[in-house]
């Protein structure tokens, strides 16, 4: 991992909460999805406003329905891997490739 993988992993765990048993996930690889951490959709929306906000990442294509469903219950299958309802993971290697761009893909994701 280079600086800016772990300048945004650092992001991340400022805003990651404890599971209902009392334990953080780790945020180790450039595959971990936001999804996968215990927020609410207000806290996922806190997240990635500090992330735009402190690597000056331009959001004008990003769109909270698309990567944070509200209502549907996420699922994991087993051949499709994680997705719910037609939604998709936002990935440290997203935003890491965002970062670098300086604003967030228009159709990429």
């Amino acid at each position: 991992m280079n600086d800016l993988s772990h300048a945004i992993i650092a992001l991340i765990e400022y805003h990651n909460q404890p599971t209902a048993l009392g334990r953080f996930r780790k945020v180790d690889r450039a595959g971990f999805h936001l999804q996968q951490l215990p927020l609410n959709e207000v806290e996922f929306a806190i997240l990635m406003n500090d992330f735009f906000a402190t690597f000056n990442v331009c959001s004008e294509h990003y769109d909270d329905a698309r990567y944070f469903p509200a209502t549907l219950p996420r699922r994991m299958t087993l051949m499709k891997g994680f997705k719910s309802g037609g939604y998709y993971p936002v990935t440290v290697a997203m935003l890491c490739e965002a970062a670098s761009r300086g604003r967030w893909p228009e159709a990429d994701y």
